[in-house]
């Protein structure tokens, strides 16, 4: 693995790169990494805006995995009641449809209004924080980039809306704009604009900042990670670059032979990929290349996805097992849980798992005073956990079902 910096150097524009070179099969590895439960093996995660203090490769603190329970034994989620004031506000995306703001300490739902989509209606949505509310990006899809769309159908691109969800209020339309099936977005750096990054059949990428009056300009071809205050990162397999976004000059490059998620801090996990599936984890900086060595924490090997807290260096690491041998009862599915603290290399495990889920109907999340929420659904219920790092067991409480938590943002009142 190797990292190299351009920061003064004239840079001319990117050679073409072809659509078959990388760029679509990388794409794919976007889809597949979604969600655990379709076939995931990782999820793009975000990425902070400043680069952590550069570190030593070097062996790593790891606590020793525990032995996986047996499947008799494997339950869902329990754990004490989760009592008193939360002071927690949930916005939640279901699987293809409404989004709901959820009072945790009151246990009820109520649609977000002027969204314009209904349950199983099949929109995106896709949610993360902004400022003490919500900014929700809801893409009606005409044809996926990935597939051979219908003749005729390029014609009638995607259409992406932006809104801000207020923690009491109905959501406000800031933004809509078409996108091409050989274009795909990730959002601006502290900003409600959006990047978009298209990808011709002959020619340079190019990226612009949507709405915007200003000109695109030539980036290298790959998938737009996170917008960082340092630049914006772009993956194509294994290479992972650092562009100046208003000027696409490359100001770092890292190439690894393995599968790199981004993580806070100017860092990434990387796993090596295997016919069973990934393996063998190590924290690397991005800045240098340096990398330490982690163990598997976990007995289930099919995939994980990372979930970083908004401030520090803590990371959960979900891993998911989407055919549970011998499950007990309806669910088959299960899904266990990890905190990584990204400065020390450490892992702790989160009481109450492994634990049985429908793994596409739950999800992780960190409120902004770095409690841990998980929402799980199995068996005709949905509990929601609130877990501080340091505490012996997960406080749970049983919350509306819904359509599924497919992704939430926690808000803290």
């Amino acid at each position: 693995m190797t990292a190299t910096a351009e920061v003064e150097r004239p840079q001319a524009p990117p050679p073409p790169i072809a659509i078959d070179d990388g760029v679509i099969e990388e794409a794919r590895r976007r889809q597949r990494r979604h969600r655990i439960g379709t076939g995931a093996t990782a999820a793009i995660a975000l990425l902070a805006a400043l680069l952590a203090p550069l570190f030593d490769a070097g062996g790593s603190r790891v606590r020793p995995p525990r032995a996986p329970r047996p499947a008799s034994s494997l339950t869902q989620l329990t754990g004490p009641r989760l009592g008193g004031a939360t002071h927690l506000t949930l916005a939640v995306s279901e699987n293809g449809g409404s989004v709901f703001l959820l009072d945790v300490g009151r246990g009820t739902a109520r649609a977000v209004r002027g969204l314009g989509v209904r349950a199983r209606q099949g929109p995106q949505v896709a949610l993360r924080p902004h400022g003490s509310g919500v900014l929700a990006t809801v893409t009606h899809s005409n044809c996926q980039m990935w597939a051979t769309c219908a003749t005729g159908q390029a014609a009638h691109p995607d259409r992406e809306s932006q809104f801000l969800i207020a923690p009491t209020g109905p959501a406000r339309r800031i933004a809509t704009f078409a996108l091409l099936r050989h274009q795909e977005t990730t959002p601006a750096f502290a900003s409600t604009s959006t990047w978009v990054l298209t990808w011709p059949h002959r020619g340079p990428c190019t990226l612009r900042l949507m709405p915007a009056a200003t000109p695109a300009v030539h980036v290298p071809c790959g998938s737009p990670g996170q917008d960082t205050a340092a630049g914006l990162w772009i993956f194509n397999g294994g290479i992972a670059m650092r562009v100046d976004s208003l000027t696409g000059r490359v100001r770092q490059r890292l190439v690894s032979a393995n599968q790199l998620t981004p993580l806070p801090g100017g860092l990434a996990l990387e796993s090596a990929e295997t016919a069973t599936g990934p393996s063998r984890l190590a924290l690397v900086n991005l800045a240098t290349g340096a990398r330490r060595s982690l163990r598997w924490p976990s007995s289930f090997r099919f995939g994980y996805q990372v979930f970083p807290a908004p401030r520090g260096p803590l990371v959960a690491l979900e891993f998911g097992e989407p055919w549970f041998p011998n499950a007990p009862g309806r669910v088959n599915q299960a899904a266990d849980l990890w905190v990584l603290d990204s400065a020390s290399a450490t892992l702790t495990h989160v009481p109450g798992f492994p634990a049985l889920e429908l793994l596409k109907q739950s999800s992780v999340g960190w409120t902004s005073d770095d409690r841990l929420v998980v929402a799980a659904r199995g068996g005709g219920s949905t509990v929601i956990g609130v877990w501080k790092p340091g505490q012996s067991t997960l406080p749970i409480r049983t919350v509306p079902q819904l359509d599924g938590y497919s992704q939430f943002v926690a808000l803290s009142r």
